[in-house]
């Protein structure tokens, strides 16, 4: 059956491509994108235009509310950077967590002390928000070109890999807990035929579902995966 739904609210005020849009889990009326205009907009749903802007330095390519405030908002950006801003203070950082190598695609908030960044430089990174710095830094993953997804539930972080595998990482750790390899099945002839292929594949997305050990990941080929920790 399909429900009935309001007409939809547009906000149409970027120039370049949005990357990601949040939600605020305190103040539900507000939302923020992050845009290739090198601008965080801040948008409310009582208003048909945004209502405040954070002018970054290079190309927004994340951006994340603090799940636990109204006011705080981390963002990633082309500047291989995570930035942290007060939203009642906007003229400058509360701090800016250096030490990718290259451009921040995701950042998500472990709890609300703690960010875990992903990058192409095929490394993700966790950061205090109380003494601002890197507690660790987790590698095994592949990523150096794509979207390849980051998702967390607490104490651990899935990503995908440009090997087409899925990665789970303890936040205690560096290296990864386990991967799981996605393999289609295929018949010999199409096998052959696709090998060379089989290289460009590539886990792109993940989610955890809250309060679970449930994990759903997907790939380049349109393979749904729903992977159970145990």
């Amino acid at each position: 059956m399909l429900l009935p739904v309001k007409e939809p609210k547009l906000f149409k005020n970027t120039k370049k491509r949005c990357g990601q849009l949040t939600l605020n889990d305190v103040d539900t009326r507000l939302i923020a994108s992050g845009s290739d205009d090198a601008r965080v907009k801040l948008w409310s749903l009582n208003n048909d235009h945004s209502v405040a802007s954070l002018e970054a330095k290079a190309n927004v390519c994340c951006v994340k509310f603090n799940p636990r405030s109204s006011c705080h908002l981390a963002f990633g950006s082309a500047d291989h950077c995570v930035h942290y801003y007060d939203l009642r203070n906007m003229k400058e950082a509360l701090c800016i967590f250096k030490g990718h190598r290259k451009a921040v695609s995701y950042v998500k908030f472990i709890n609300k002390e703690e960010i875990v960044s992903a990058s192409t430089d095929s490394q993700l990174k966790m950061w205090t928000l109380i003494i601002r710095i890197v507690l660790r830094s987790f590698v095994g993953h592949v990523n150096e070109r794509i979207l390849v997804g980051l998702a967390t539930d607490g104490d651990y972080v899935a990503c995908g890999s440009e090997n087409n595998a899925l990665y789970i990482y303890y936040k205690g750790l560096t290296k990864q807990l386990f991967s799981y390899k996605f393999d289609a099945v295929r018949s010999i002839l199409e096998t052959q035929e696709r090998r060379e292929e089989d290289l460009n594949e590539f886990v792109s997305a993940v989610c955890w579902r809250q309060m679970s050990n449930v994990v759903v990941a997907a790939n380049s080929q349109g393979i749904i995966k729903i992977l159970e920790l145990v």
